[in-house]
Parts: C-alpha cells; structure tokens; sequence
C-alpha cells in the first residue's frame, strides 16, 4: 500500500508511487487517526483540509516505514504501509508460523520462510525448488531471494547497538565492566529459549524410542505369545515418535538458523559503524575487521546455533537415570557416573581449545594483516624482486600458526575418540558390576540400557562441540567489543561563535591517540613488533619499541591499533603522541590559505587536526562550514568514473560538466572504454597517478562545500595541468570558497592570500607572499630554490589560455586504458560436485595414498572394535548359564515353551563369565588406542596437506602478473587466505574425521543388521537407492549455496578494505550513511546466500532423516512379526543398533553435506595454488647475464609496443630510442601519456606485445625476472613502506652493513630523521609506513635505490611529494651517487629535469620528443617548450637557471 508523500501530509491515501529527493535513508512517520477519522496528527492546517474517512477509525494508528531501496541517493523512497490490528504485537508475525499452511506472499522476490505454514516452515519445502534448479542448471546470485526486513542487518543491528548502550548504563550501575555478549544474548534470547522448548519436548521423544518403546518391544518379542494388534501398535508408535522428532529437531535447527543469520549481519553491521566512528583507518585495522567479518562470524553463528544443545544433556540425562534405575536398580547409576566423570573431562578439553583458539587467532590475524599489506604491495614488490623475502615472513608466520593448529587438532583427536567411547565404557562398566554382583542380566534389560546409553551418545557428543562454539564465539565478542570501545572520531562542530571566520585555532596543540590494545601477542616472528624489553636486534623486519614517528601524517598505526595486552602494563589504553604544538590560525570566509613547509613539518597533520582526526589537547579549535578534503593520496573505490566523483549525490550534467573541465578530466573520458560509466578498479589500478588525483579533486569541487582541505594535489600532474586546475579550479570554480591548500610550488603560493610555512610541528611563519619575501626568513630561503621563473608569464589572468590544458590532449588510448568499461572480472564459481581432481589433489598433498591407506585401516579397526563390543554383548548374553544346548534337547526331547530368558538362565552362573567380562572390558583399551592413533592421523595429515596448499597458493599468487592483481579485487584473493584456509586449517579435519568414522560405523551396523535379519535387505534396498538419489541429485543445491556464499563474501571483504582505506575522506564528505547502507545491502545479499545454504542442510537433513525412521520402522516390523527365529538378545542388538544408527545418520548426512560444501572452500584454494596464469620464470641459468650485468648502464628500445591484456588497445606505440650508458634522461608528458608505461617495460612488469628492450647488449625478454629486476633500481610513484623496522625496509636481504645503511640515510637526508626515532634504525614502520609523510617515505625509497647502486635508476615522480629545497638535495645526490649511472626519471616539476643530458617527450602513448632540454626550448611548437611555458619558463637561461 503506497501513498504520496503530500497526500499523507492532507490526510489523503491515493495510492501511488511518490518521488522525493533528500530525505533522510531511512526512519517512519506514524499517522495518529484518532478515533473521530484518519486526520494524521502532524500540522493543524493538514488536518483542517483533510478529508474524514469513517471507516479508518479502525486503524487508529498506522506507521509508515522510508525505505531507501536500491537508490543511494535516496531519489526514491518506498513506504511499508503497516496496518494496526488487535491483539498486534511484537510476536504476532512470529505466532504465524503455527497455522499449518499460509498462502504464499505476493512478491515472489522475498525470502518465502518468514511467512511459510508450519509443514512448510519445519520441513523446509518452500525450499524445493531451488534445490531441483540447483541440481539442473546450477545456481547464480540472482536466483536467490532478498532477506526480509526482519533478518535484515539493518533493523537487527539497530537492536544490539540499543542494547549494548543499554548494557553499558546497567553495568555502570551494577559497578562492572560492560559485556558485549550479554547484549547479544538479550537480542537473541526469545528465538534462543524457542529453540530450547523446541529441543526439550526432541528430547523427551529422543529418548521414548530406543528405550520405553524398545523395552515393550523385546519384552513382546521374549514371550512365548503372538498378539499381531499389539504389534501394530508398538510399529505405529515407533513411526510417530520418530516423525515427531525429526520434525522438532529440524524446528529447532531453521529457528536457531534464522537467528544466526540476524546475529552475524547484526554484528558484522555494528563493527562496520564503529569503523566509521573511529579516528583513522589503515592497513592492519583493515585485516583485523576483515578477520572479524571472515572468521569470527562463522563462529558466532555456530554457537547461534548448537547453544540450545546444553539443554539436551540434563533433560536426557535426568530421563535416563530414572528409567535405567527402574530397570537395572542402582546399579544403573555407575554408568550415569561414567557420564557425570565426562563432563569435567571434556570440559578441561574444550577450554584447553579455546585457549588454543585464542593464540591461533593472534597469529591468524598477524599471518592475514601482512597477507594483506602485501596485496596491496605487489607492484613494488615485484619491481624491487622482493618476493623471497616476504615468502620467508609469511612461511614464519604460517609455521607459528600451524604449531598451534597441531595441537588444537591434537585435542580435537582426544576429543573425537573420547565422546564415541563414553557411551561403550559407561554400558561396560554398568553390566560388569552387575554382574560381578552376582546378578543375573536379561536380554531384554541389557539392550534396553545399552540402547538407551547410545541414544545419550549422540547428546554427549554433541557437548563439546557445543562448549568449544560458545567458548569461541565469546572469544570473539571480546575481540570485538574492544573495537567497539575504540575512543570515537568527533566532527569539528561549526558555528561556536557566530563571526565572519570559516576556521579558527586558539594555542591548540594537537596529538595522535594511539591505542596500545592488539589482538597480537608481543612475540612473533620476522617481521613483526617486540616488546620494549626485547634486545636490539638486527634480524628481518624485527623492530625495538613501539614509539612511533610523529613527523608525519600518522594514520591507522597509531590510531587504531588493536591488542589484546597493552605493551607495558602501567601505560595506559590510550596514549597521545603530540605532533603540531601551539597552534594559531584564523581563515576568513572565502579566502585562498597556503600551507608550505619541509617534508614531515607537520603540513597534512595540520589538515587532519582540522578534520577532528586528532586530538586537541589543549586550546580551541571552531570550524564553521563542512569540509571538503582531498587527501595526499587519492582515495579512489571499485565503482565507475562518475560514482567517483559523485559518491552518492544527485547528478546534476551541468555542474559535472564543469568538474569536468575546471579538473582537466575532459580528455580522460575519451580515453576510457566505455567514458564515465567506465569501471574503475580497487584503489584505482586503472588510472595513472594524476588521473587519480584529479578525480579525487572532482569528487571535492562536485560536493559544493564551505571549506576545501587540499593536501598537496597538485604534485601528481604534469605542470601544464596543474596551472589549469590552478587557475580554473582552485582560483576559479572555488573562488569564492574557502580553501586551505598544501603545496610544495611557490609559484601557486603566490597567488595565495595567505601563506602557513611549517617547521617542526609548529608555524614557523605565517603573510602573505610578498609579506614573508620581505622578512627573508624561511620561507624566503624555500622559495630561493625556484626564483628562477618569468614572473610576467605567471602573472597572466587565469582564464587567458582556459582549457589549453585540455585541449591539447589527443583523444586517443592513453597509459593507463585498462579495460572495456568492465575491468573486474567475476569471481569464478565452479558448479556441479567438488571435481575428483580437488579430492586427488588434497590425498596427494596430504601424504599420498600409502599414507591415505593407513589412516583409513586405522578407522576401520575403530569401527570394528566399536561393532565389536556389542556383538560380544549378544554372545555373551546367549550364552546365558552355558546349558542352553541342554535345555534346547529338553524342549524336544519333553515338548515343553520356553521364554528366551528361561531358556538362557542365570549368566551369572557361567563357567566362562571371568572370560566374558575381560574381554568386555579389554575392548575398550583397544577402541581408545585406535581412536587416538585415528584421529592424530587424521588431522595431522589434514593440516599437512594444509600447509602445502598455503604455500602452492602463495608462491602462486607471488608468480602472477600484475593484469591478474588489476582485475582481481584485493578483498577476493584475501577470502582465500583468510575465510578459505581458516575451513582447511579447522573445520575440513573435523568433518573429515568424523564424517570417514560414522559413515564407516554405519556401514558396519547395516551390515550386522543384515545378518542378523535377512529379510531387511529388501526394504533397505529401496532405502538405499532413495539416499543415493537424495543424496547425490538433489545435495547440488547444497553446493552451489556453498559456492555462492563465499562468492558473495568477497565484495563485503572487498567494501570493508575499501572504506577503511578512505575512512578520513568519507567522514569529511559526510558520507558515513552512505556507505553503511551499501554495507547493508552487501552483508543482507550474502546473509541470504548464507541462511538458504543453512538451511538447503536442514532441508537435505529433513528427507533423510524420515527414511531414517523408514529404516527403523522395517526392521520394527520384521522383529516383531518374525518372532521366535531369532534370540531376544539377536533382536535387541538390531534394533538398538538400529535405533541409533538412525538417531546418528541425519546428523551424519548433515556433516557430510557440510564436509561437501566446506570442500568447495579446498576447491578455490586449488583454484589459485595450481590455476593462476604465471610471470616468466624468476630465473633462467641458461641464458642467465655475466656477473655484474649490466655494467655500463647502455639502453636500447626497439619499436616497443605494450598492450595490458590481450583485449585491450595499445599503450605504447612503437618507441624506439637508444640511450648511451650513464646518460641521464627526463621523461615528460602530459597526464596518461605513456610515461609509467614505459617504466614498467623496463621492468617486464608487463610483457611486451612486440618489439624489444636491450640492456648493455642482453635482451631483457629472454633473462629470468629476479635477474633482471635486481639489476636495476627503481623509486615508485607511491611510495611504499612495510611493517617491520626501517632498517628492514631498507634492506631486507641485509646484504649491507650498518655503516652503508646509515651512509646512503645520510645522502638521501633523512639521517637526522631517523636519529630522531627512539631506536634508530630498529625502530618501528607501520602497515604501508603510516607514521611518516609520504615526503619521507619516497626518501626511504631513495634510500633504497643509493644502497642497490645499479648501474640503471628509474624514477617515477620519485620527489613530487617533498619541498623544493628536499627536491634540490635529492637531485644533487642523485648526481653524485648516480654519476656513472644511465638515470630515467619521470617528472612533473621540470626543474628536476632541466639539467639533464636529454628530454624524451611522450604523447598517447608515443615518442613525440627525443633531444637535449636546451634544443626543445628553442624548438617552436616543441611540447616541453609549452610545458615549461605553463611554469613561468620562457627561455634557454630561465631554464638553466631552475638548476
């Protein structure tokens, strides 16, 4: 039912479909009808003009929901119209599920459980169809249902948020720390006792089968008369039972899986909010909410689920104490002893797992942080060739980890043997103090108590499952509510004084908050942090002290780091590193401020200071306006172009247009694939270093804000553009706002109105230009080092050439055209069952067939002795007195009846009784040795193959080519060695263990059934032939479900990733909503695919647990009317086995169709261990280079074409140039000219499609990769830095002493920096080098490059983020270091290339230019002649002069 908005507001209902715009995402407006008509209550002079309507006086309320559905912008609005009924209340919907059949709900896109009958809702039919689609065409995502509001993450994780600020309050008043899981339990309690009731009342009709109805039956079957109604009623009441309890016990499970689902996307929605509450995002806060999204979830849900189970063991227990008193006497109580000793040995086991969980999760997260350091490395890796080193950290990780894993999987062992065998000792122990006692045991009696004692076995088993879920499942809370106790983010507030200033800073100084909680233990192995106790220490990556740098823009390595202990334990949870001290600034409405100062001066702390990511200790800070911020980086998401730039908001053509052009994007269009809708990839692979940062300004200038943060993003453009956004963007389209802008270019401070120099965290000076010119201070001295342009040229008006810039670009295919307006590449899904290559392939990797076999006879000898010890019951008790034969020759010989118990007598007057009762008892020692032997075996060998795997995968996805890392989402390939091998490493042995140990138990109990009953094998025939059909058919849905939900899981991965790394900019857009919803949307898709592949296991369970009973009631039927051909103690052992098999086998197919599915997660590793394209080889002795190559430096490229991927265009297009050794040649060209490109041609980065590169005589296309890429050093565009010491980012091979190390600091001048840190070269780098400035990070890039000493540098705007006078030193240390070395650099400051031997000009992917800088200056129409123009440079000695 929808109406119009302003109808609602007159009081009007017509119905239809209204559009708005601006509303808020989501909320409700309710409708006070009042009882004199359906006036809504919200304006008098609405409801004057409204229209009476009698009949709504019976819905005296009605509450209209705003749904934002699948429009970002909220531009559509849907309106859930809910009418008032009596008797309405919260469980109304729920009460529902009572009514045996309810029509079906009219839109046919919505989950149909929630309002399915209850034959439906219990047995899961709703769900047949999309099984038999599953089974005939395979599953995609779109034939999945949308989750219904109710089990949606939105509505649900509103609750807990509620509930948790509710449980803070109460634990304030009760004086104690708050609990995050009891918030979770009070969300989930009503379903959760539900389920409880469910499972009592399972219970009770669990253990009326195989004991009450079973005694009646062998009691029947005992005596000597024939009654066939009797034996009617007793098959009847076996079948109804059993019904009844199958339907209750799947109940039970579809009730705890909805809950389940609710749960995990209420928590997982409730970590993302918290995460765009926090002050700072980062690389290692990344992994760990990722690892909280990917492995806790999974078990919180499991504990969801089993927690109804600690019901079942009291309630079977209390039954079966009075019922096995009642017939055995006290004696009974010895074996209940055995059960009561279980509880505090499983107890000691499955908290020694949680202990274990806990370490093995530290690991896990350290293991899946650096996993993802290195996704979002790999360029640099592999053009450093650093790929052994970071082999060795992750083999050191993985090794710690799967120590732990060996003795988790050692408990698991014990465990799994132990809880099969206490149902056996406690049967053993009761018969052999019965008897022992001299009393005499009965057929009837022994396989009652014995049947009643396995009915508790599937109970007891399931005990330790369900401690060691809820014991990790509040292992995680904690881990997770310590994020959520992370100090918050808080919004700079505006208009504190009402006053003509934009922003206003009194003697503030300003502090980093660094949290000292982590998940990580302080130990680990290279590469991670010690303690500040530990010695210093020149190993991998190991680092002294955890003090960080505060020079820079400290971001997620401070801020959000997340452990379990603080690392000294008198410091506090929050400590403050104070980095811009006394701070005074006032910025007037609409004015132009520069900011300027040497690298790591405080500049982009400045700008976060003023974006509330730090912390103000002391003075005051008012910010009156929103902000707009472009950050150093630029922050670009999985989406297209325009999203890009949009982020969510209305298009409106003309401002975009104006974007467009103000931001110099125009020809970049043309160059894309499919133009603004192109798709641009993860963290913008698909786009040049300039086309990055430019979208990003886009993004800013669209948003129409008041203030405009810009931290230096001018330093990634070529200077043609950067004086057209200059002038068109900056000084035009934003003229009137108020901008504070980094920059590094005197010559766009200038222009300044006032310009902020920064010293040392403080502002060292602060006027205008002309101002600090005339006080010769600092600044003076900074703009000493580029005085050398025509300031008459610079002083044109800004729009005198408008849009030169853009119009000088071809349109044609540019660097960077990396796809077809579709770049990722769907997430491969396999369908079908698991291929026997995966299952052949995990055996080989796990030891082989030989091993294979051991550990399979070992099962088997585990099954038999199991089998064993009842059939050694039977003999036993057949036996009787030993004068059966005897009385058997009476009978004839007399013609007399017999009962099955006079015929047998007293067993307890057996000669052989001492006999009976030892080998009783030894088998017990033998089935606990197989066991142990079995289930080590087992996951040991599991765990192996593991391990093997990881390594196959790694060392794969190091091989890739980079076009593999571009059209693959970090996020995806993360799923693998996170979600995936968390299944391999802890749940495949489990479920294979215990799937190899039922199936074969069963087998053999068949089999004994068979021979005691031939009869059976007809009806277990057809049986068997309806499992297989169930089983092999129609468990496909069960599959592709599985398949779709770790394909679904990937882009929540991926969205999480993506926000955390964009954190400050989406904060500062206002944009948080935003990405929550769409975080809604994607965990609500993926929580779908989980609930219906949860519940494909109950519907596939269901069915085979009513052939179960089928099972049971046959052999019912062939015991009670076949009496007489077999003895009592015969029918008594089938149909206790019986009775428990079919208990066991619902539950049995269930694991194996869980094994099934956890296998695909086996299948996607594969997928990647052995699938992956590959590089050339690393290495190629044959044709390996001559020690030393290259030697001189010599350079030749012969007609090189490059194409990214065989389906796209050409990038490069047929360079040829010859460059003699120790030359030094500037690269040049306007933005997605070709000029990264050609940098990683040389680097093979990509192979060429034709054409050659020939170093000093060698054909690079022929040498292996590592040969070449550690022949030749390289400084990146994006400066990258690793977690670990600086010392180990300098050197991680340590192939240089410390005296090189500290003399190559020294000529890249950053000595004094690093002296400055508490530990010096040990001391700590961040994920990505978060505590320093990207100026300092590009020095230790440098520093790099002096220590390698190649005979060949390539640098890629290697000094476009540091100050001109850094960029002066650099280039005259790259002069003297680099003096016999041939130098490529690429450039957007040309000063820096002004001196060099020779200019080589691209455009389009084409050799426009090759000559010395002089000749091109003096060439007309020359593009570095322009270029240089655009700077202020007009002639030869103008030029020179830069130098």
């Amino acid at each position: 039912m929808e109406y119009g908005i302003m109808d609602l507001l007159e009081g009007k209902a017509t119905r239809r479909f209204s559009s708005m715009h601006n509303w808020g995402s989501s909320g409700s407006i309710t409708l006070d009808h009042g009882l004199d008509g359906a006036t809504p209550n919200l304006h008098p002079a609405a409801r004057a003009s409204s229209r009476k309507k009698p009949e709504d006086a019976l819905h005296p309320e009605e509450v209209y929901r705003l749904r934002g559905d699948d429009h970002d912008d909220l531009e559509h609005i849907e309106i859930d119209h809910q009418e008032a009924r009596c008797c309405n209340t919260k469980y109304t919907q729920s009460l529902k599920h009572l009514l045996p059949f309810r029509p079906p709900r009219k839109d046919k896109s919505l989950l149909p459980s929630n309002n399915a009958g209850m034959f439906s809702y219990v047995s899961v039919s709703w769900l047949t169809r999309l099984m038999w689609r599953a089974y005939r065409h395979g599953l995609n995502p779109s034939d999945l249902w949308t989750l219904q509001r109710e089990d949606g993450s939105e509505v649900n994780s509103e609750r807990i948020e509620k509930l948790w600020e509710d449980e803070k309050g109460l634990a304030e008043k009760d004086k104690r720390k708050p609990e995050l899981w009891r918030a979770v339990w009070r969300s989930i309690r009503t379903r959760v006792l539900v389920s409880i009731f469910i499972s009592v009342f399972q219970n009770i009709l669990q253990f009326l089968g195989p004991s009450v109805i079973l005694k009646m039956v062998l009691d029947y079957i005992n005596e000597p008369q024939i009654d066939n109604s009797y034996a009617g009623i007793l098959v009847v009441s076996i079948f109804i039972i059993n019904v009844f309890r199958g339907a209750a016990f799947n109940g039970m499970f579809v009730v705890g899986t909805h809950t389940a689902t609710r749960v995990t996307g209420a928590v997982q929605a409730l970590i993302y909010k918290k995460v765009m509450k926090l002050k700072t995002g980062g690389e290692k806060l990344s992994a760990q909410i990722i690892n909280f999204s990917n492995n806790d979830m999974e078990r919180l849900f499991e504990a969801s689920i089993s927690c109804t189970f600690l019901t079942a063991m009291p309630v079977i227990f209390t039954m079966s104490v009075v019922y096995c008193i009642w017939i055995l006497g006290p004696w009974a109580l010895i074996g209940q002893g055995v059960y009561i000793l279980f509880y505090p040995i499983m107890g000691a086991i499955a908290k020694a797992q949680s202990n274990i969980r806990v370490e093995t999760v530290k690991v896990t997260d350290k293991r899946v942080s650096l996993m993802s350091e290195i996704l979002n490395s790999m360029r640099l890796i592999k053009m450093y060739s650093w790929e052994d080193s970071f082999a060795k950290k992750i083999a050191g990780i993985r090794k710690e980890e799967l120590k732990k894993h060996r003795i988790g999987a050692l408990l698991q062992a014990v465990s799994s043997t132990v809880t099969p065998s206490i149902s056996i000792l406690a049967t053993i122990v009761t018969f052999l103090a019965y008897t022992l006692s001299g009393y005499s045991l009965k057929s009837a009696e022994a396989f009652t108590i014995f049947s009643v004692f396995n009915a508790m076995q599937f109970t007891v088993g399931v005990l330790p499952f369900t401690i060691r879920s809820i014991a990790e499942a509040k292992i995680s809370m904690t881990r997770i509510q310590k994020l959520l106790e992370l100090p918050e983010h808080k919004k700079r507030a505006g208009g504190l004084v009402n006053n003509n200033l934009a922003l206003q800073i009194k003697n503030a100084t300003f502090a980093w908050e660094i949290n000292n909680i982590d998940f990580k233990s302080k130990s680990g192995p290279p590469g991670s942090a010690k303690g500040k106790n530990k010695p210093d220490t020149k190993t991998n990556g190991e680092v002294k002290g955890e003090k960080p740098q505060t020079n820079g823009h400290v971001t997620s390595g401070q801020a959000n780091g997340i452990k379990n202990t603080v690392s000294d334990g008198k410091s506090d949870p929050v400590k403050c590193i104070e980095t811009l001290f006394n701070v005074n600034v006032s910025v007037a409405r609409g004015k132009l401020i520069g900011v300027c100062g040497s690298i790591g001066s405080g500049k982009s702390s400045l700008i976060s200071a003023i974006c509330g990511d730090m912390k103000a200790q002391c003075g005051e800070v008012q910010v009156n306006g929103r902000l707009a911020l472009v950050t150093q980086q630029a922050w670009i998401y999985n989406d297209t172009f325009r999203e890009n730039i949009l982020v969510g908001q209305k298009f409106d053509e003309e401002l975009y247009r104006k974007v467009l052009r103000v931001c110099a994007l125009e020809s970049d269009i043309h160059l894309l694939a499919e133009g603004e809708m192109t798709e641009i990839g993860e963290r913008g692979i698909n786009l040049s270093g300039g086309q990055k940062q430019r979208v990003n300004l886009g993004r800013a200038v669209y948003s129409d804000r008041d203030i405009y943060l810009l931290d230096d993003p001018l330093s990634a453009v070529d200077a043609k553009v950067a004086k057209h956004i200059f002038n068109q963007c900056i000084l035009g389209a934003l003229g009137n706002k108020t901008v504070i802008f980094v920059t590094h270019a005197t010559h766009f401070l200038e222009k300044c109105d006032e310009i902020i120099l920064m010293q040392n965290g403080k502002i060292a000076e602060r006027g205008s230009h002309a101002e600090l010119m005339a006080r010769k201070g600092e600044y003076y001295d900074m703009t000493g080092y580029d005085a050398s342009r025509d300031k008459s040229e610079n002083e044109k008006e800004p729009d005198e050439k408008k849009d030169e810039a853009v119009n000088d670009v071809k349109k044609e295919e540019g660097e960077d055209k990396e796809g077809r307006g579709k770049l990722t590449t769907e997430e491969a899904r396999a369908t079908g069952s698991v291929s026997g290559k995966v299952y052949l392939t995990f055996i080989k990797e796990s030891g082989g067939w030989c091993i294979a076999s051991i550990i399979f006879i070992a099962i088997i000898i585990f099954t038999l002795t199991r089998m064993f010890n009842a059939i050694w019951l039977q003999q036993w008790l057949d036996q009787g007195d030993g004068l059966v034969e005897e009385r058997k020759l009476n009978m004839t010989k007399e013609n007399t009846t017999y009962s099955d118990d006079e015929l047998k007598g007293d067993i307890s007057q057996n000669p052989m009784l001492w006999m009976y009762q030892l080998v009783y008892g030894l088998s017990f020692i033998l089935l606990l040795f197989t066991g142990v032997i079995k289930g080590i075996g087992v996951t040991f060998r599991v765990l192996a193959g593991a391990s093997k795997l990881h390594n196959k995968m790694f060392e794969s996805i190091l091989r890739a080519p980079m076009s593999f890392f571009d059209t693959t989402p970090s996020g995806r390939i993360l799923n693998r060695f996170s979600r995936d091998l968390d299944e391999l490493d802890v749940r495949v042995p489990f479920f294979l263990e215990f799937l190899l140990q039922g199936l074969l138990f069963v087998f053999g109990q068949i089999i004994l059934v068979c021979f005691i009953y031939v009869w059976f094998v007809l009806p277990l025939v057809v049986i068997v032939f309806l499992f297989i059909v169930v089983d092999v058919f129609l468990n496909a849905g069960v599959r592709e479900l599985k398949r779709l939900d770790n394909t679904l899981k990937s882009p929540v991965t991926q969205h999480i990733g993506s926000s955390i790394s964009g954190l400050s900019v989406i904060r500062a857009f206002d944009k948080e909503k935003l990405f929550i919803n769409r975080m809604y949307k994607l965990l609500d898709k993926h929580s779908s695919s989980l609930l219906v592949f949860r519940l494909s296991n109950r519907w596939f369970t269901y069915r085979m647990d009513f052939m179960a009973v089928c099972v049971t009631v046959a052999v019912t039927v062939i015991c009670v009317f076949t009496k007489g051909l077999v003895s009592t103690a015969f029918a008594g052992l089938a149909l206790s086995t019986v009775n428990g098999v079919c208990v066991f086998i619902p539950f049995l197919m269930r694991m194996k169709s869980e094994f099934q599915s956890r296998v695909t997660s086996v299948e996607r590793i594969v997928e990647y261990a052995y699938e992956l394209p590959s590089e050339a080889p690393r290495e190629i002795p044959s044709s390996k280079p001559t020690e030393g190559w290259p030697s001189s430096g010599t350079l030749e490229l012969r007609d090189v074409k490059l194409r990214y991927r065989s389906d796209l265009p050409l990038v490069l297009h047929g360079i040829s140039a010859s460059i003699r050794d120790g030359e030094k040649i500037g690269i040049v060209g306007r933005t997605g000219a070709g000029k990264s490109s050609l940098i990683s041609t040389l680097l093979r980065m990509s192979e060429l499609d034709s054409g050659s590169v020939i170093i000093d005589g060698v054909d690079i296309s022929k040498i292996g990769l590592h040969t070449l890429r550690s022949s030749v050093s390289v400084i990146p565009q994006d400066p990258v830095l690793f977690q670990g010491s600086i010392r180990y980012n300098l050197d991680p091979f340590e192939e240089h002493s410390d005296d090189a190390v500290w003399q190559a600091l020294e000529r890249s001048h950053l000595k004094e920096v690093v002296m400055k840190q508490e530990h010096s070269l040990h001391s700590k780098v961040e994920a990505a080098g978060e505590n320093f400035s990207v100026g300092e990070r590009q020095l230790i890039c440098l520093t790099r490059a002096l220590l390698r000493n190649s005979k060949i540098l390539l640098l890629d705007e290697a000094t476009a983020s540091v100050d001109i006078e850094t960029d002066h030193l650099i280039q005259t240390t790259i002069k003297e270091a680099f003096v016999s070395s041939t130098v490529l650099t690429i450039a957007h400051r040309l000063n820096t290339v002004a001196n060099y031997d020779r200019i080589m000009v691209l455009d389009a992917g084409r050799l426009s230019e090759f000559d010395s800088p002089e000749n091109l200056m003096r060439q007309e129409g020359s593009i570095f002649r322009e270029m240089m123009q655009a700077m202020g440079v007009n002639t030869v000695e103008q030029m020179q002069a830069l130098t």
